[in-house]
C-alpha cells in the first residue's frame, strides 16, 4: 500500500471513530424535534435545555465518583504494577513465564462469572454500594494488566544503568525509584491512561456493585430509556459529559502517552 493508501486508510478509520462522537454531541445540542432530522443542521445555535436537564439531575453525584474512583484505582494500580512489574523484569527464574500467565489468568474470566460471588461477598462484609467495594474489585480487574504493561516496559529499560546506580551507592529502593521509575515515565503515563480508561468506561460490576452512593457515571445511562420512549437529549447530552474527563486527560498526557505506546520512538 502506497502512502496515498494509507493516508484514505487513516482519513477512513478516523471519520468511523469521530462521526458517531460529533452527531451524539449535535444530537445533544439539538430540540427534540430536530433529532430525527436528516441531514443534521450542523450549524444551528445549539439547544442547552438537555444539558440544564442532566446537570440538575443526580448526574453530576455520578460523574464524580467516576472520578473519584478512576482516579483512586489508577494512582494504586500503577503503583502496586510498578513495583510488581520491575521485579518481574529483573527475576531471574525459569517459572516466571508461568507467573505472568497465573497473573493474567484473572482478566480471562468473563464478569458475569464473577458477578454473583463478589455481590455475595460484597454483601457478607458490608461494602455494596460502597468506594472501598467497587475500587477493590477494579483493583483486582485492573492490576493483572498494569503489571503486564509495566513489565515490558521495564525489560526495555538496560540492567547496567541499575547496576550503575548500585556501584555509586544507592539501595535497591534508590534504584527503582531514582533510576528506572524515571526512565519508564511513559510506560507509567501510558499504562494510568489506559488503565483509567477502562475504570471509567467500567459498566457491569459498577451496575452490579452500587446503587445510589457509589454508583458511577455508566451506570446511570440506561436510565433515559422508558418503557415506550428514548430520551435521547439527555441521555447524549449526559454521554457528552462523561466522555468529556478522558479525552481531556488524553490530551494532557499525549506526549508521554504516544512515547510509551510505541516504545519510545516517538519524541
Amino acid at each position: 500500500m502506497g502512502t496515498t493508501g494509507s493516508y484514505v486508510l487513516i482519513i477512513l478509520v478516523t471519520l468511523v471513530a469521530v462521526v458517531p462522537v460529533l452527531l451524539m454531541v449535535r444530537i445533544a445540542f439539538s430540540p427534540p424535534s430536530e433529532w430525527r432530522d436528516m441531514p443534521i443542521d450542523w450549524i444551528r445555535a445549539p439547544f442547552m435545555e438537555s444539558f440544564v436537564q442532566v446537570l440538575n439531575s443526580s448526574f453530576p453525584h455520578h460523574l464524580m465518583n467516576s472520578l473519584i474512583i478512576s482516579v483512586t484505582t489508577t494512582v494504586i494500580v500503577v503503583a502496586l504494577s510498578s513495583i510488581a512489574g520491575h521485579a518481574l523484569a529483573r527475576m531471574r527464574n525459569r517459572h516466571k513465564e508461568r507467573f505472568l500467565f497465573i497473573i493474567l489468568g484473572t482478566r480471562m474470566g468473563p464478569a458475569v462469572v464473577f458477578a454473583l460471588p463478589l455481590y455475595l461477598l460484597a454483601t457478607h462484609v458490608g461494602l455494596v454500594d460502597t468506594y472501598v467495594g467497587i475500587i477493590t474489585v477494579y483493583l483486582v480487574y485492573n492490576l493483572a494488566f498494569g503489571i503486564w504493561m509495566m513489565h515490558g516496559f521495564f525489560l526495555e529499560i538496560p540492567a547496567e544503568m541499575e547496576e550503575a546506580g548500585l556501584i555509586d551507592g544507592l539501595s535497591e529502593w534508590g534504584v527503582f525509584w531514582r533510576v528506572s521509575l524515571r526512565m519508564a515515565v511513559p510506560g507509567v503515563i501510558a499504562t494510568a491512561t489506559l488503565v483509567f480508561i477502562l475504570t471509567w468506561n467500567e459498566f457491569f460490576y459498577a451496575f452490579v456493585l452500587t446503587q445510589q452512593d457509589a454508583s458511577t457515571f455508566p451506570t446511570t445511562i440506561p436510565g433515559y430509556f422508558g418503557a415506550f420512549q428514548v430520551n435521547w437529549g439527555s441521555m447524549f447530552a449526559a454521554s457528552t459529559l462523561g466522555v468529556l474527563p478522558p479525552v481531556v486527560f488524553g490530551i494532557l498526557v499525549r506526549r508521554w502517552l504516544a512515547r510509551g505506546l510505541s516504545g519510545g520512538l516517538v519524541d
